[in-house]
């Protein structure tokens, strides 16, 4: 059996070990000298660090706020939802949000203890100062609270894992057949196609240049060749390819900032002038929605 269809026979038996999945899949990015695909293998593996931006699937599920509150007399409540306007404003947005940046390994285990213990739910508790002088209810003090989510989510997060791996083995399949076989002489699938691959299925890399048009960007947050590779096959010339690579790395230099540094910055507005006054390769308002698009995801606006 060859590489790529042992690892879609593993993805397809839901009783196979989402770890040893991945760690087929860590000897096919290998093979395919791909270090986007090799990173992403390696972080669902051995988690996400915190500071790291996760996939779409991984972040931002919602769940429910709640407490346990004690007051007078012996009063007093348990599972207390707890209103959103309660929450300080500067958080409210991220209050209610479950970040999953665990392993396979560590979230199957959270699905077989919840399984276990009988119960439907995972939760992620408030430390003390967030909550110490929070009046939930008139009279009553908040003892603990805690962010809850239905097990399900979990169980969700590992099933996209399971099927991204399935469906980029299968689009690296329909490129090269016998991709997995060797490690030798060139890549088996471009660097380039390979980029637009993991970009589309693993990380879900569209953006919308209009109200009725969605376009695929092949570029990996913080991968700087994925983005000149990018650059390339939209008509940017490689001196223009070797200055904003040289402006990311001064900017970079100076550190301290979130987003594009001066220099990007600089330099997106002379390439959006050029584009629209020499008739790029592609429509000028196009190329210049791209460009910008391409170097924010670099930077993990997008």
């Amino acid at each position: 059996m060859t590489l790529l269809a042992d690892i879609q026979a593993a993805a397809v038996d839901q009783t196979h070990s989402l770890s040893d999945l991945l760690r087929k899949c860590q000897i096919l990015a290998f093979r395919l000298r791909h270090k986007p695909f090799k990173t992403w293998v390696s972080h669902e593996l051995n988690g996400y660090p915190k500071d790291a931006t996760l996939p779409p699937y991984r972040s931002s599920m919602r769940g429910e706020i709640k407490a346990n509150l004690s007051g007078p007399f012996g009063s007093g409540g348990k599972n207390v939802p707890v209103p959103m306007s309660l929450i300080p404003a500067d958080v409210r947005g991220q209050a209610n949000r479950f970040d999953f940046h665990q392993g396979v390994a560590a979230l199957e285990s959270t699905v077989e203890r919840a399984k276990a213990g009988g119960h439907g739910s995972i939760r992620s508790p408030f430390p003390v100062e967030a909550y110490a002088r929070m009046e939930i209810w008139e009279d009553h003090q908040t003892m603990s609270m805690w962010l809850e989510a239905p097990i399900s989510s979990v169980v969700g997060v590992l099933d996209q894992v399971r099927s991204r791996a399935l469906e980029f083995v299968l689009e690296i399949e329909a490129e090269n057949p016998k991709a997995g076989d060797n490690a030798e002489g060139e890549p088996p699938v471009s660097m380039a196609r390979a980029d637009v691959i993991f970009n589309t299925v693993i990380l879900g890399g569209q953006v919308a240049l209009g109200p009725n048009a969605s376009v695929e960007v092949s570029v990996t947050p913080g991968d700087l060749g994925s983005l000149l590779r990018y650059l390339e096959a939209q008509g940017v010339d490689r001196p223009d390819r070797n200055e904003l690579a040289e402006a990311i790395r001064s900017d970079a230099a100076e550190g301290g900032r979130e987003g594009p540094g001066k220099r990007v910055t600089a330099w997106l507005g002379r390439m959006t002038l050029k584009f629209a006054t020499s008739g790029g390769r592609v429509g000028e308002g196009t190329a210049a929605a791209l460009i910008a698009a391409a170097v924010a995801r670099y930077v993990g606006l997008l």
